[in-house]
């Protein structure tokens, strides 16, 4: 019974203490993070795969975005001590994941290999809800969900084919488009101070399937004191369905 009696006060005199440790987290967060960005789904698969066809075809699978970067900025106030509202900007850029022969719609049978690719690059501004509580003292657990605006563009690409004397150049023009971004993450937060905390942050961020119209092409050749330029017969379109798992460090200025 002494036992008990003690435990009860122990419990008793740590509450408050936690309870004040809650309550003295500012209201306003200002946050920074950066750090990888995995894609997710076909988004992720090597750029063209499955386009056998593409030389009668009008739809292509350009996918292949490799691990790239996220980085944003977001801006938290807490009504109560543990419910608030967020709003997000986020940016992520990815490089794109070619196979080993280059791609191209015309003479589809030619040597062609890739040269130059631009990169995958989206911007999501969102608004939504965000959870905290103290995990122990110091070490604060975040959580948040969101939706908003969502804008994906496509990377240019460039693939050459050398026939003889003759080099046929073949490009893909970059292409954008906006749509409904939606994500929910979660967070660990080392409180430095009331201040200030530093941030190790995962989450997921992914929209609305995107889809690309009128992506136009362009086919030149030189060789032979002969050099021509002319537009590719077709326009492609695409759906592109944006997926991302973000790993990020940060910090966060309370105030």
């Amino acid at each position: 019974m002494a036992t008990l009696s003690m435990l009860a006060l122990v419990c008793l005199t740590a509450l408050p203490a936690f309870s004040q440790s809650i309550y003295n987290l500012k209201r306003a967060e200002l946050e920074i993070h950066v750090g990888p960005a995995i894609p997710l789904g076909s988004f992720g698969q090597t750029a063209f795969q499955g386009n056998d066809n593409i030389a009668t075809a009008t739809t292509l699978n350009y996918h292949g975005a490799k691990v790239g970067v996220n980085y944003g900025l977001a801006f938290g106030y807490y009504a109560s001590p543990n419910w608030g509202v967020v709003l997000l900007f986020n940016g992520h850029s990815y490089g794109v994941k070619t196979g080993d022969e280059g791609f191209s719609a015309y003479q589809p049978n030619y040597p062609w290999k890739t040269t130059e690719t631009d990169k995958w690059t989206e911007f999501m501004a969102m608004a939504g809800l965000t959870y905290r509580c103290m995990i122990v003292d110091r070490l604060l657990f975040s959580a948040r969900a969101y939706l908003g605006y969502a804008h994906l563009m496509s990377p240019f690409y460039r693939s050459e084919a050398q026939m003889g004397s003759n080099l046929f150049e073949y490009t893909l023009h970059s292409d954008s488009e906006p749509q409904f971004g939606y994500g929910a993450g979660v967070a660990l937060k080392y409180l430095v101070g009331r201040g200030f905390h530093l941030d190790l942050r995962c989450e997921y961020m992914a929209a609305v399937p995107f889809y690309f119209r009128n992506v136009g092409s362009q086919v030149s050749m030189s060789g032979q004191n002969v050099q021509t330029s002319t537009p590719h017969d077709e326009k492609y379109t695409f759906h592109e369905r944006f997926q991302s798992l973000n790993v990020s460090l940060g910090f966060t200025v309370a105030f």
